[in-house]
């Protein structure tokens, strides 16, 4: 597709951040709200809004899957992610619950049937646990009684002993949240996509 650096550059804030005001994509990516507003009928920025989505769906899905965060980082991917906008950020949580859940589930009903649980599995529900118990505090949702009832009691009681941890998530959560405002990771954020839009634009 023949698009300009400012046509993708527009596309890809509006589908992550669709949330934000348009005057303000607009703004951030150099352009009038009047040409956001005519390139948004464009079939073909309405194509890379859609494909950007599914691929960050499935990057960030793997980054969490493949790489252990400190609680202050899961605290701000967490956060992040809550901003995003709102298609984009069900496109990512419905399937990386499915695979929290399913693991989470198979690791219960083996520890209950006394079969050994593989590290790589207590690892993955490890890192996800992680991630959703952040999620929750900016983003809650239904899936947040059944992570309070049934996960964390089994991450706290297994899978931390298993794994040898040396402390306990909820107070250093907890202390995180209460010290770096949602407000700072909005302005963090937008401030690291200007950048980075901006260097788009100027190649």
């Amino acid at each position: 597709m023949a698009m300009s650096a400012r046509h993708y550059a527009a596309a890809l804030m509006q589908a992550y951040l669709g949330r934000a005001s348009m005057s303000w994509i607009a703004e951030q990516t150099g352009i009038t709200v009047n040409d956001l507003r005519e390139w948004r009928r464009q079939p073909e920025f309405l194509l890379v809004m859609d494909w950007s989505k599914a691929v960050f769906a499935r990057a960030a899905e793997e980054v969490l899957i493949l790489n252990d965060f400190q609680i202050p980082q899961y605290h701000d991917i967490a956060a992040e992610l809550s901003l995003l906008e709102d298609s984009l950020r069900v496109t990512f949580r419905v399937p990386v619950y499915y695979r929290f859940r399913k693991t989470g589930q198979r690791l219960i009903s083996r520890h209950q049937n006394k079969i050994p649980l593989e590290t790589y599995d207590l690892r993955i529900f490890k890192r996800l646990f992680l991630f959703f118990l952040a999620l929750e505090f900016h983003w809650p949702s239904p899936a947040g009684k059944r992570i309070q009832e049934d996960f964390l009691p089994f991450a706290r009681e297994v899978v931390w002993p298993l794994l040898d941890q040396r402390f306990w998530v909820e107070p250093a959560l907890q202390a995180v949240q209460e010290t770096v405002p949602l407000t700072q990771i909005r302005l963090v954020l937008a401030t690291e996509l200007q950048r980075a839009f901006r260097r788009l634009i100027d190649q």
